[in-house]
């Protein structure tokens, strides 16, 4: 009986194993405004958490002045527009700030920005849909054949932003 208990405790310490071995994405700002992503909390990279300070606290930058408060969109314009943006600056990182990234690893995270680093190379034709069903970001097909490609991103409302979830 002792036995028994002690493999099932051993199979349930063991069922454990993956998700701590998976390391958290902290997304942050840099001091130069620009989204950093590590595996460090967001402080230790001289970062500020884009996550939204709690109520009644004004956000601050990691040298302790006052934000702009554009951390994340508030709504699916701000969204769009940042969508809209980070095409024009053809930047994955761009891409990469708009996207909630809990419950992916590292691999995966990287993987979608080499998926990001190929999609914002391409024109941007269109951004259609609503928070509901999702974006499209609809682009020029390579070869200049006049034909589009679409990479649909879901959205979701998380921690009073909505944010872009990577193409499945």
């Amino acid at each position: 009986m002792i036995r028994a208990i002690a493999l099932l405790l051993l199979l349930a310490l063991v069922a454990t194993l993956p998700a701590h071995a998976q390391s958290a994405i902290h997304r942050c700002i840099g001091t130069d405004g620009r989204p950093v992503f590590s595996d460090q909390p967001c402080a230790s990279v001289g970062a500020t958490s884009v996550l939204p300070a709690p109520a009644g606290s004004a956000p601050t930058r990691s040298d302790g002045a006052p934000s702009t408060g554009l951390l994340c969109a508030k709504d699916l314009t701000e969204l769009r527009e940042g969508l809209a943006q980070a095409f024009a600056a053809r930047s994955a990182n761009r891409v990469g700030g708009l996207i909630l990234w809990n419950g992916y690893g590292s691999s995966g995270a990287v993987d979608n920005l080499r998926l990001m680093e190929a999609l914002v190379r391409q024109p941007l034709v269109s951004l259609e849909g609503n928070e509901g069903a999702g974006i499209d970001a609809v682009t020029s097909a390579p070869g200049g054949d006049g034909g589009t490609r679409r990479m649909h991103f879901g959205v979701v409302r998380d921690s009073g932003c909505l944010w872009l979830r990577p193409p499945g």
